[in-house]
């Protein structure tokens, strides 16, 4: 019976890594539907963590990475693989053990803001690339290709001139929000992953609990109290000349 139930294990792994793979080409090849399987290809290492333990998963995710970096790029699949293969692991983890759904999330967020912090120290130390200059970057050059568009099709050039400001201030905006944008993106991760797997493994038979409907959820009543901190840190920030009050400010508003 060890036996049969062994190999059924390792048949279920088997499936279930080669069910990751196919989750992770079209992120890479196909664009529309890469936007979707993108946040959801950990799903079935987070599966297979729940139902046969850590080290199947952990498995499943390099055997995953391996063959898919047969396939196709090697670094594309070694940063996606850095950026949610870990989430699964962790998701799967935390669903095995049973924890409570907020300290399920709250540690997928962890794992995904400091596995982009990961990549973002890889990216400069290995290529050289800063991500953030070179997101900035990026951003300018779509501005402008936008603001040629724009003069082609014969727009005033007070109005493109307002347009410039514009972008420009979004390029600037970008810099002063990155915290938050990777914070609240790793949630944004996270809950998404959650919310698959818990349907997955709901269909399977074995039920996670979720979070509570959303109209019984109680904000904390600081809240208000930090958003007025946050207004406080900007106009400090402007009235001071401080560029560094201004980002904390900014953060913590949108957060």
């Amino acid at each position: 019976m060890a036996a049969k139930e062994k190999t059924r294990s390792m048949v279920e792994a088997a499936m279930l890594a080669a069910l990751t793979v196919i989750l992770l080409l079209p992120t890479i090849y196909l664009p529309l539907l890469g936007m979707i399987t993108l946040f959801i290809w950990p799903v079935p290492i987070t599966v297979l963590g729940v139902r046969h333990g850590l080290k199947s998963s952990i498995l499943a995710m390099v055997t995953a990475a391996f063959i898919t970096s047969i396939l196709t790029h090697p670094l594309t699949v070694g940063s996606l693989v850095i950026w949610l293969g870990f989430l699964g692991i962790a998701l799967g983890y935390c669903f095995r053990e049973k924890w409570p759904p907020a300290k399920t999330l709250g540690v997928g967020t962890l794992t995904v803001l400091a596995s982009t912090l990961l990549l973002f120290l890889l990216t400069l130390l290995v290529f050289g690339v800063n991500p953030l200059t070179a997101g900035q970057t990026m951003l300018a050059e779509s501005s402008s290709q936008a603001l040629e568009i724009y003069r082609g099709l014969g727009l005033p050039e007070g109005q493109l001139d307002r347009m410039e400001e514009y972008y420009l201030e979004m390029v600037e905006m970008f810099r002063y929000l990155l915290p938050a944008t990777l914070l609240l993106g790793s949630v944004f991760a996270t809950f998404i992953n959650f919310s698959v797997a818990r349907l997955v493994l709901g269909k399977l038979g074995q039920e996670v609990p979720g979070l509570p409907p959303f109209a019984t959820w109680q904000f904390p009543r600081n809240l208000l109290l930090g958003y007025l901190v946050g207004i406080l840190f900007v106009l400090g920030g402007n009235y001071y000349g401080q560029s560094l009050l201004l980002e904390i400010g900014l953060n913590i508003q949108v957060i």
